[in-house]
């Protein structure tokens, strides 16, 4: 599994950042909505053909401050991802914390920009990913890469 720990985490002593871009063939207002929506949110996030997860529940307060928890079934694993939504412009920035139940104390930011040009939107996907995740990085690049691949092909023409 992408963000599950094969040891014990270690303190890494390093955060670092993912940085992902991706062309979306829909307007901004509608890649916004595809972040926000839960039956949106189930029908990509979690179902990219790398992670192949059960959306169990879908909870989602969309207002600064307010808070996600998402509950899916990998494979009869049961993992909780959970978080805040830090800030909200819609329809051209989210930044929100993310946790998994998988390293509870373990607290990364995501900063999502949707740039509209012309009948397109460009996706820039910011992780800035905790310390003791540092071992994890490129595992949990693989995971956002195919997310944000599965929510592009949503808007395939």
């Amino acid at each position: 599994m992408f963000e599950e720990p094969s040891a014990p985490l270690q303190p890494a002593g390093k955060a670092t950042t993912i940085n992902l871009s991706k062309t979306i063939n829909a307007s901004s207002q509608q890649a916004f909505d595809h972040w926000l929506i839960p039956v949106f949110i189930g029908d990509w996030m979690f179902t990219a053909h790398a992670q192949q997860g059960k959306v169990v529940s879908l909870e989602n307060e969309v207002r600064k401050g307010g808070t996600f928890c998402f509950t899916i079934d990998y494979k009869g694993l049961e993992i909780i991802h959970n978080g805040e939504y830090l800030e909200l412009d819609i329809p051209n920035k989210l930044v929100f914390s993310w946790r998994s139940s998988t390293q509870p104390n373990c607290e990364s930011k995501v900063t999502a920009q949707f740039q509209e040009v012309g009948n397109k939107t460009r996706l820039k996907l910011t992780i800035k990913l905790a310390a003791e995740l540092y071992d994890q990085k490129d595992a949990v690049k693989k995971a956002w890469t195919s997310r944000c691949s599965a929510l592009a092909a949503k808007f395939k023409m």
